[in-house]
């Protein structure tokens, strides 16, 4: 993972391969759908001509393939796993401009048919830009997005700050700073903790920073696969039981069979530590 990078944060409890597995197939799913499939090579492009030899035509792959990984990534490679990191912390880094429309759509579509599409992600987030994990920098990186989100109409939002291997930071002065950052966009811009329009993710693990801008957080379960598709199965669970039987305030949170999702550490608006 690298500044400059923009792509999906997917979290799991261990089987990291088969995460990277899943992902890979739920995003090209998804941008097959939006964007068309993608257009692959003709065995022309791909198989050098029978006159070559085996060494050669061996080179010839490896060359491209260096080429290939040295280069921008085009169109045809959408979706490439990188280092994020962090243990148990996927970076899924995309070619195309704008992650937050495929992973929306997942999450919304998770949570009409509550259809498990894997049995190893719990977590994915959008991540618009990565940056160094300096104030300056992801003061910079939320002034350019907010541009988009909060300078034309007023909105209510939320800032979810999480990090990992960093001590560095001062948590509450990242918070303050994007708070008054987000009111000087638009005087009606209101911190909202429960309900917001949206949700400014700042991901933090070692030197970098993740951020993205996300709706629906709360409503979409803090974009978590697992609890998406948990709904329905607590409340199936929860109706066939006897009225006495019933577990007061069952929740996906506290249920111990669900996997829980990462600890976030609260926002704040303004000067008001929350």
């Amino acid at each position: 993972m690298k500044p400059g990078h923009r792509g999906v944060l997917v979290t799991c409890n261990g089987h990291v391969r088969d995460c990277i597995r899943d992902s890979y197939r739920i995003l090209n799913e998804y941008a097959d759908e939006l964007y068309g499939p993608v257009e692959k090579p003709s065995c022309d492009d791909e198989h050098q001509s029978d006159d070559g030899s085996d060494e050669e035509d061996i080179v010839l792959k490896l060359q491209k393939e260096a080429e290939a990984a040295g280069k921008k990534r085009d169109a045809s490679f959408r979706f490439q796993s990188v280092e994020s990191g962090a243990m148990n912390c996927l970076f899924i880094q995309t070619a195309l401009p704008d992650p937050n429309e495929i992973v929306v759509k997942l999450m919304k579509d998770l949570s009409e048919s509550k259809k498990h599409k894997s049995r190893f992600i719990l977590r994915m987030l959008p991540i618009q830009v990565v940056c160094r994990a300096n104030l300056k920098e992801m003061m910079d990186v939320v002034g350019r997005l907010g541009d988009q989100y909060f300078l034309k109409e007023p909105k209510t939002y939320a800032i979810i700050f999480n990090r990992r291997l960093n001590n560095d930071l001062s948590r509450d002065d990242v918070i303050r700073g994007l708070a008054d950052l987000i009111t000087s966009k638009n005087a009606g811009n209101k911190a909202n903790l429960k309900n917001p329009e949206l949700a400014v993710i700042v991901e933090v693990i070692k030197g970098l920073c993740c951020i993205g801008i996300l709706p629906q957080y709360y409503q979409l379960r803090k974009y978590n696969v697992v609890e998406l598709v948990a709904t329905r199965d607590l409340m199936s669970s929860e109706a066939s039981k006897p009225a006495e039987a019933k577990d007061e305030g069952l929740t996906a949170e506290n249920t111990s069979e669900l996997p829980k999702p990462e600890n976030q550490i609260n926002v704040v608006s303004g000067d008001n530590i929350l």
